[in-house]
C-alpha cells in the first residue's frame, strides 16, 4: 500500500482548504443535482448510500435530502465537520464518518450504492480503492464516480503539481486518465455494465461556462454482478 504519508497530505491539504471550499465551488444548480441523482439511485429510498470522499458534504446532503440513508466519509475532518454544520442546517439525517477510500469501516456486501465526486483523479492506490469499494456494495449494486471531464478525451489536470508536494504529485496515477482507462480500471476489477454518461448541465449560471477551468460533468459508473 502507498505511504500512509501521501494520504495524510492530500488529508492535511483538503483539511486547511476547508474554509475556502465551499464558496469557490459554489457553482452548481442544486436542484438539477438532486433531479439527476434520484434518476440513477431509483424509488427505493430504503437503499443505502456511501459517498466517499464525501469533502463537505455535497453528494451525502444531497441524497439525504431527496430521501435516502446516507453515510458521508472522508479522511479531512475539517471538510466533514463543515458538511455536518450544512445537514444541520438542513435538518438532514446525514452520518459522517472519518475512512480512507482504500480501506473503509464497513462489512461486506452492506451498501446498495457507493457515490464519489471529484474523488476519482486523487486516487493514490486506484485499483485497490476500487476493489475495496466492490466489496462494500451488494451483488447487484452500483459504484457512481463523479468527475469533470474533457469530451471524449477524459480527465485532465488543470493546475500542475495541484497539491504542492512532489511526492503526492507522482502518486496520482490516475489524475489524467482516459476514458478507456477508467472503464478498464473498473472492469480489471471485477465490475460490470460499465459506462460512463455525461450528466445534464449543471452550472448555476452562465457565466461558469466560460471559466477557465470549465468542463463538463461526467460520471463514471458500474455495477456489482450478482
Amino acid at each position: 500500500m502507498i505511504n500512509d504519508d501521501v494520504i495524510k497530505k492530500i488529508g492535511s491539504y483538503w483539511d486547511d482548504y476547508s474554509e475556502k471550499f465551499d464558496e469557490e465551488h459554489d457553482t452548481e444548480n442544486i436542484d438539477v443535482w438532486k433531479y439527476y441523482l434520484a434518476s440513477i439511485l431509483g424509488e427505493d429510498k430504503n437503499k443505502s448510500v456511501i459517498d466517499i470522499g464525501t469533502g463537505t458534504g455535497f453528494l451525502a446532503n444531497m441524497i439525504s435530502d431527496i430521501g435516502y440513508g446516507s453515510i458521508g466519509v472522508d479522511i479531512a475532518e475539517k471538510m466533514m465537520a463543515l458538511g455536518v454544520k450544512h445537514a444541520k442546517d438542513k435538518n438532514l439525517n446525514t452520518v459522517f464518518m472519518y475512512g480512507n477510500a482504500l480501506k473503509l469501516p464497513f462489512m461486506d456486501n452492506t451498501a446498495d450504492f457507493i457515490v464519489n465526486c471529484r474523488l476519482i483523479w486523487t486516487l493514490v492506490e486506484p485499483d485497490e480503492a476500487i476493489k475495496e469499494w466492490a466489496r462494500i456494495i451488494k451483488p447487484g449494486g452500483s459504484i457512481f464516480c463523479f468527475n469533470r471531464m474533457k469530451e471524449n478525451v477524459g480527465m485532465t489536470k488543470w493546475k500542475d503539481n495541484y497539491y504542492n508536494d512532489n511526492e503526492v504529485e507522482k502518486s496520482l496515477v490516475i489524475a489524467s486518465a482516459g476514458m478507456d482507462e477508467l472503464k478498464d480500471l473498473m472492469e480489471r476489477n471485477g465490475l460490470v455494465n460499465v459506462r460512463i454518461n455525461k450528466l445534464p448541465e449543471t452550472s448555476k449560471s452562465k457565466e461558469i461556462l466560460e471559466k477557465d477551468w470549465y468542463q463538463p460533468w461526467f460520471v463514471l459508473a458500474a455495477d456489482k454482478p450478482l
